[in-house]
This record gives structure tokens, C-alpha cells and sequence, in this order.
């Protein structure tokens, strides 16, 4: 059964991703959607932090778990009024939602992970675990910028370096649904500063046909661009060429290599205008 898996905090970005997600998982043909809630508790879990540090009661914990299933109900029935037939899982866990997660693709095998991003926001447990998930994650991983609503996906961005041509394989993935793809029209974009796109050698050439026999089962463009910020020249084509997706490719000439390598806050403010999804 194809499987979303969908962790949440209860932020007003998880409520977000939660339409986004029950809006993709019928466009894109999946049958089940896993909302995760961790409760995992540490050491100073059971302080309130007052004058007398006074520990927390069970009746307390009780009333907060409660509180906390009757919102995943909430939510799990948002899904199902969008998608009538959507089957919903609900999955609490104890322990930290890294953890919780890897678990889970591990028992559940979803196809996907989907993550709410919050611009700012040092108090959303999804935001500041992101590129965590995203890097240990087995399974692909979509970042769903907070306020974002779900819009079809007719142009997707296919950031890419010659370097790392045989990341493009992992789109072969894609093809397990080929019809669901078909009206998508990939722009792969190669950020070269030094401009060798102007005076391309054999070698370059040869890139350039391989890249193509890559991605010969899809709708695509190869463009080039010399900007020396490669993130800001992926973020600005973005928005220029009216993308609904970047397609992130893995290792260490990857989109996700550019967010890692630099402030995780900062990157993220800047990429999360639209989704990425990071394939693996």
C-alpha cells in the first residue's frame, strides 16, 4: 500500500502540511497516510519550571497525551475530508523523533517522508529536526515550506552538477509511476560560474549527452546558469520559471549538500519557497 508518512508537533505548519499532504496523496495516487507524534520525554521533562521546580504529576502527563490524541483525531479526520477514501494511521511514540521516524520507515516502509518547514521558528520540533531526517532518512523526504499551499506540479527544478551526473539515476524511481510524471516538465539547471556551458569541450559534450540518455523518459530542459552563489541562483530560477518542486539529488554535489554546508536556519528561509524533495 503506498504509504505517506507524515511526523507532526502541532505547530500551525504541521496543521499546513497536513492539507498539503492529503492534497498530494490524492494527486499522486497514495492509499495511506501515517501521522507520527512523538512524546518522548528528557531528563528536565518532568519539571515545571517555576521557583520551586516542582515535578509534574501523572494526572498532568495523562491530560497532555489526551489532549494531544484527541488533536491527531482532528487531524486524521481533516484528511479524510478531503480524501474520503484516504486510510489514516495514528503512531505515538517515546522516543526522539529522529528515532521515532526511522523506526517507522523501517516497519512501515512508506515511500515518502513529508516535513513542515517554519521560517524562523526555534520551537517547532519538525522544523529543527529537518535535516536530520532528511540526511539519515532511507526513503525520499519532501520539506514543505510553512504556508505553502498545494498547487500541481507542472514545472519542477532538477538542480544538477556534471560532476554527479549518476545522481539522475534516482529519478529512475519515479518511473514506478510513470503516468502521475507525464505532465511534468523538468528544467535541470547546472550552476556554473566559470561558464564552461560557452566554450564546451568534448568532455563537456559528452556530460551534456549523457545527462540527456539520463532523463530520456522525461519532459526536460537543460539550462545554465554562471551565478557564483549557487543556492541563491537555484532559489532565484525558481521563482523566475515559476517551479512548483525542486528535485534534490543526493551526495556531495547536491542540493542538500549546499544546505548543510551552510546555516541551517538561513538555507532553509531561502529554499523553502517551494517544496524540495531530497531523493534517495
Amino acid at each position: 500500500m503506498k504509504t505517506l508518512l507524515v511526523p507532526v508537533d502541532f505547530s500551525d505548519t504541521s496543521a499546513a502540511t497536513i492539507r498539503f499532504a492529503a492534497a498530494w496523496a490524492q494527486d499522486y495516487e497514495y492509499k495511506r497516510i501515517i501521522l507520527l507524534k512523538t512524546f518522548y520525554q528528557n531528563v528536565f521533562s518532568d519539571i515545571v519550571v517555576s521557583a520551586e521546580y516542582g515535578a509534574v504529576n501523572h494526572d498532568f502527563m495523562e491530560d497532555h497525551r489526551q489532549e494531544a490524541m484527541t488533536h491527531l483525531e482532528g487531524l486524521s479526520n481533516e484528511i479524510t475530508g478531503i480524501v474520503s477514501d484516504m486510510k489514516v494511521d495514528i503512531v505515538t511514540s517515546k522516543v526522539p523523533i529522529l528515532r521515532a521516524v526511522i523506526a517507522l520507515i523501517r516497519e512501515e516502509s512508506p515511500e515518502m517522508v513529508m516535513l513542515g518547514s517554519e521560517h524562523g521558528a526555534d520551537d517547532s520540533l519538525i522544523s529543527r529536526n529537518i535535516i536530520a531526517i532528511a540526511k539519515a532518512s532511507p526513503v525520499r523526504v519532501m520539506v514543505v515550506p510553512s504556508g505553502y499551499r498545494y498547487q500541481p506540479v507542472k514545472n519542477a527544478l532538477v538542480p544538477c552538477d556534471f560532476n554527479a551526473l549518476h545522481s539522475l539515476d534516482k529519478l529512475n524511481k519515479l518511473k514506478a509511476s510513470p503516468h502521475l510524471w507525464e505532465r511534468t516538465h523538468f528544467m535541470v539547471l547546472n550552476v556554473d560560474p566559470e561558464e564552461h556551458y560557452l566554450h564546451p569541450d568534448e568532455q563537456f559534450r559528452e556530460d551534456e549527452r549523457n545527462l540527456h540518455e539520463y532523463l530520456k523518459d522525461f519532459h526536460h530542459e537543460l539550462h545554465y546558469r554562471n551565478d557564483k552563489d549557487i543556492l541563491g541562483s537555484i532559489i532565484n530560477f525558481t521563482a523566475a520559471h515559476e517551479a512548483q518542486l525542486i528535485v534534490a539529488l543526493p551526495g556531495k554535489h547536491s542540493f542538500l549538500y549546499y544546505l548543510t554546508h551552510k546555516s541551517i536556519s538561513e538555507a532553509l528561509c531561502r529554499s523553502a519557497r517551494v517544496p524540495v524533495v531530497v531523493l534517495k
